[in-house]
């Protein structure tokens, strides 16, 4: 018997379900499953039957549950894409106008070049250094080829497979003229970074965004 689309949340087989061979397969309702269930043994087509509806029935409901869960889910981006895009908008802004502020008053900062304010600790934070490519139109297949061609650019490369090795490249780079390494389409990227890390998880915050002027 075909079941409806309404029923498949009640369909779920169980050991019971194959108790006789001669007694009809009951189809029980769906109830959570136990840590070990037991694994009936289908002894007939017809029982083979009922557990492939059953499995098909379950792939039905998995497909509309996963359908059901995905609409959910664009529902709820939608619903804070504008006013995320909005908060976003003024971090950048006011994230901008806190880094003029900090690189035009260098004298404001301690020694690890950071200033502790009354809701975050601000400053320039330096990252290690790391292997870019030279620009847009390299790609790192075309660099190795390129590492290939000279002697002291086979030095940068792994085998058997060849591929550039970063960390070889970041160890000497105190002795690699920046120009090879831009010929070669590389180069070693280490810019300084601001940074503004909030105090105490935003308490004491007034949940509004204060007016810079009225500070002035």
């Amino acid at each position: 018997m075909a079941i409806r689309s309404t029923e498949r949340s009640k369909i779920r087989l169980t050991p019971d379900s194959f108790a006789t061979i001669s007694a009809p397969l009951l189809i029980q309702p769906m109830q959570p499953l136990p840590p070990q269930p037991v694994i009936p043994t289908i002894q007939n087509r017809r029982q083979l039957d009922a557990v492939i509806e059953n499995i098909v029935q379950l792939q039905f409901q998995r497909s509309e549950l996963e359908n059901a869960r995905e609409k959910e889910i664009t529902d709820v981006r939608q619903k804070y894409h504008a006013p995320l895009a909005e908060v976003e908008r003024y971090l950048l802004l006011e994230t901008s106008w806190a880094e003029t502020w900090a690189r035009n008053n260098p004298g404001a900062f301690d020694k690890t070049r950071s200033l502790a304010c009354p809701h975050a600790t601000i400053g320039f934070h330096t990252p290690p250094p790391r292997v870019e490519r030279a620009g847009r139109r390299w790609t790192w297949a075309a660099i190795v080829v390129k590492l290939g061609e000279s002697a002291w650019g086979r030095r940068y490369l792994r085998v058997p497979a060849p591929e550039v090795n970063k960390d070889a490249i970041l160890a000497d780079r105190a002795r690699l003229p920046a120009e090879e390494l831009r010929m070669a389409g590389i180069k070693i990227v280490q810019q300084e970074r601001f940074f503004i890390t909030p105090l105490g998880g935003g308490d004491g915050m007034s949940g509004e965004r204060p007016d810079w002027r009225e500070a002035a």
